[in-house]
């Protein structure tokens, strides 16, 4: 005849539930823009400041608007800064950044929650900004140029850019004119009367593939 012995005040069969474990976010640092200005540019960059050094194993998939993935980036929480060939994005395209996995430590335990995150590459553009002033006459030329990834190079802008200008001692500028460059010179140019020296720079906007830019500010 089988015997059981129960000890009064003891509760018997039930376990009291673990926490779950709380890991650190650990962020892409990957820029929302990227500038690809030379065949042989790379996207440098740290993670983010929730990483912790342990992380060994921390990739993220690139994946194009329509789902399809485009590549792949791995970094390693002590291995900074994170980088790849600017040449292996796409331009004018936004990518999602998506974890492939958790974030590992060297023993091959999770360390960290990965987040994702997004970019948008597009070529550089830069402009040249000259002027001359004759009497009460003031003439700036403006050579826009972008990065091509035909020819590897920057080449002329063909767009319409905006000349502004702003007085001595102030810190606002004022909009003159939109014009589009000579097809003979390449320079788009404006014309202003005044018998004063003034800060001058031009603006050429974004396109689905080329990033705005400023002229450095000219005196003239």
């Amino acid at each position: 005849m089988g015997t059981a012995l129960i000890a009064s005040g003891l509760v018997v069969g039930q376990q009291s539930a673990q926490a779950a474990p709380v890991y650190p976010k650990c962020a892409f640092g990957i820029p929302s823009k990227l500038s690809l200005t030379a065949p042989d540019a790379y996207a440098s960059f740290p993670l983010g400041s929730g990483c912790p050094r342990t992380l060994l194993n921390g990739t993220w998939n690139a994946v194009l608007p329509d789902g399809t993935s485009h590549l792949g980036v791995g970094c390693s929480g002590d291995t900074q800064p994170c980088n790849f060939p600017m040449r292996w994005m796409e331009i004018g395209v936004t990518l999602r950044w998506v974890p492939e996995n958790p974030g590992l430590g060297y023993n091959g335990r999770k360390v960290a929650d990965l987040l994702p995150t997004s970019s948008l590459t597009k070529c550089g553009a830069a402009i040249k900004l000259t002027g001359v002033r004759k009497g009460t006459k003031t003439t700036v030329y403006a050579r826009a140029t972008y990065y091509s990834t035909k020819s590897k190079a920057f080449t002329r802008h063909h767009g319409r850019v905006l000349f502004q200008k702003r007085d001595v001692g102030s810190n606002t500028w004022t909009d003159l004119a939109w014009a589009y460059p000579n097809t003979k010179t390449g320079a788009a140019s404006y014309t202003i009367t005044t018998n004063r020296s003034r800060d001058y720079r031009v603006y050429v906007p974004s396109s689905n593939t080329v990033w705005y830019a400023y002229s450095a500010t000219k005196r003239v």
